[in-house]
Order: C-alpha cells, then structure tokens, then sequence
C-alpha cells in the first residue's frame, strides 16, 4: 500500500530564474516558486515544513545552488524534491543541458549550471534518501521569444538519474510554455493545480506516473508541449 512521504523527513529545493542580464526575462517563473512552495506545504497535500522548504530565486552562482542541493539531500532522510525553472542552454559541442542563472549568456553555456553538477549533487554518496524527484521547467534556447521557453524531446533522456523520478517540461517550437496573461508557465501551472486541486478519479494517494498521466492528457487537450517523464529502478 502506498504511503505519503514523510515531510518531516523530507526536503524540497526550488530554483528559479526569471530575470536575465541577456536572456528574455520569464516573470511567470517567479510566480511558478510561490505557487510550487504553497501546495508543497500546505498540510491537505503534503505538509512539508516550511523550513524544510528552500527557495533559491535568482540563485547568485552555479555554486549556491549545488551547495544548497547537497545540505538538502544531506538532511533527508526520506524524499528529495528538487525543481528548476528557468531558461535551459545546450552545449554546441558536448549536446549537455546547462540550466541558466541570471547572468548566464546563450552562446557561453559556461555562465550556466552543467546539469552533470546538479545530477551528482543529486546523487551524493552521502545522502540516504528513499526517494528523490527532479522537475525540470526549462528550455534549451536562450534565444527564445519571451513567453516562450523550447526544449527538444531528449532532455528526459539527457537528464535521467539513476534512483530517481525525472518529470520535464518539453516544449516544441510551435508551441508557448509561459503564455501570456497567465499567472504560471504551462508546465508547472498544470502541477500545481494537479497537487492542490487533486486529479479526478484518482486515489487520494498519487504516484509520479498517475501524475505525469494526468498532465500529459491535460496539456494534451490545450494543445500545448507534452512532459516527459523517466523513471530509474523504482522512481516512478
């Protein structure tokens, strides 16, 4: 029988970036951490201590944020969320996912945070978690119109970790992750509604695939870029 992760044992990280020194500014992304943090702890859907909580927006270095992942997968001892949204920038040369800060530049992916570092910080020997989830909201082009935000159908595959639940955003060129006039991006707009709300005809507990089901059918019927989702070993 499924049982609800232990929020006094477990640790969320959310890092966002919506303001750019040479990117497109993404504001949503901004409002994308509040909402997130608010179902997160809120008692009716998982009551995860607000300290147990960390917010990272407009992170300052690569190194804040990897160091703040390893203090939290060093402290849990349960389930590790971790979320990023935020502008996604790939490597010519290597094909690696770099996930921008503020001052990142798009053809400088050295000014961004090598997603490999997030992945190992992840997976710190040290840390003992049971369960660990990583979302990505984010894009590839750091050229993308404002309000938009595009990632190819591999950055699931590119970003996969072995233990864990890897639930991504994808959007497709056509298509607007952060459309206008809306308070969230398309992605994380749907999840929060999905965990605040709950899903229709689904159990009171949820797994990461009736989730991920969930949203692929809701942005499905909007017409807009589909999530991916990989699981390693028992993730899902």
């Amino acid at each position: 029988m499924a049982t609800l992760p232990d929020p006094a044992r477990s640790e969320a990280v959310l890092v966002g970036a919506h303001a750019y020194g040479t990117l497109p500014d993404l504001p949503a992304v901004a409002r994308n951490l509040d909402g997130l943090r608010g179902v997160l702890t809120d008692p009716a859907v998982w009551g995860l201590p607000p300290e147990r909580c960390t917010v990272l927006a407009q992170p300052s270095s690569a190194q804040q944020v990897l160091d703040t992942v390893k203090e939290a997968a060093a402290r849990a001892t349960d389930t590790l969320f971790v979320y990023y949204g935020g502008h996604g920038l790939i490597d010519p040369h290597t094909d690696e996912l770099y996930l921008a800060l503020p001052d990142s530049v798009h053809d400088r992916e050295y000014t961004a945070l090598r997603y490999e570092y997030l992945r190992r910080a992840v997976l710190d020997p040290a840390a003992g978690v049971r369960r660990t989830v990583v979302v990505l909201d984010c894009c590839y082009s750091g050229r993308a119109l404002i309000g938009r935000m595009s990632a190819s159908d591999e950055i699931a595959d590119r970003a996969a970790v072995e233990g864990t639940c890897l639930l991504t955003a994808s959007a497709e060129t056509r298509a607007a992750l952060s459309p206008p006039g809306e308070t969230y991006t398309a992605f994380t707009g749907e999840l929060i509604t999905a965990l605040g709300e709950g899903i229709p005809g689904a159990p009171d507990l949820i797994d990461m695939n009736i989730l991920y089901r969930h949203l692929h059918r809701t942005l499905a019927a909007k017409s807009r870029p589909l999530p991916q989702q990989r699981n390693r070993n028992t993730g899902g």
